[in-house]
């Protein structure tokens, strides 16, 4: 995003509500300034950029000038530490030196207006009303799909091929049950036994 300044003034409109809060990085925004302000080459300077919120919370970033022979550009690669808190964000670019002495003259102070920062979006979690349709069409199909199964190998069940089976069983059952014992034994056994019915008896040689 290019921003150009008018003066001392730089324009915020382009990016007024861009900001929200908990962002790492909102945008990286070009402001350009003019190299010269009051006879001053302004490309000697360091510039940083002053963020001030409705708490009362002062944040800085400092801003690497690129200078040409009319005009100085400053990427600002906003910091998460503007977007910390919620609300209204007061802005203001400064240019400064240092002096002999090492001490801090500032020599140009840039008007920015008030940007906004949006609160995050923040609740309950829980499924959204398409999830939870998604969820219920979901498990109606399963459903549906099971009672489907279930009917077809109902279907495919056949009761008198059962039925035939368990009366084969009966009959060899009944077959089995009808064969008489067959018990050996001697003559002099024989004579001396007494004979049950349905037998069949073997005579044996003599032991």
């Amino acid at each position: 995003m290019e921003v150009t300044a008018n003066g001392k003034n730089i324009p915020t409109c382009a990016f007024g509500n861009l900001f929200i809060q908990g962002e790492k990085l909102a945008d990286t925004i070009a402001i350009t300034v003019d190299r010269y302000h009051d006879g001053r080459d302004l490309s000697l300077c360091s510039f940083c950029i002053r963020g001030l919120t409705e708490d009362g919370w002062e944040v800085n970033q400092t801003l690497t000038p690129t200078a040409d022979e009319t005009s100085i550009r400053l990427e600002w690669q906003v910091s998460e530490v503007f977007t910390a808190n919620s609300g209204k964000l007061r802005l203001e670019l400064r240019a400064s030196q240092l002096d002999r002495d090492d001490n801090e003259i500032l020599v140009v102070k840039y008007n920015m207006q008030p940007v906004t920062v949006a609160p995050t979006v923040s609740g309950t979690n829980g499924p959204l009303p398409e999830t939870a349709e998604q969820a219920v069409s979901q498990i109606n199909g399963a459903v549906d799909t099971g009672l489907r199964e279930l009917s077809d190998a109902q279907e495919s069940f056949d009761l008198d091929e059962v039925k035939a089976r368990l009366d084969a069983m009966d009959s060899n059952i009944a077959l089995f049950l009808a064969r008489p014992e067959v018990i050996p034994m001697t003559a002099q056994e024989y004579a001396s036994s007494v004979h049950k019915a349905n037998s069949l008896y073997v005579i044996t040689g003599e032991v």
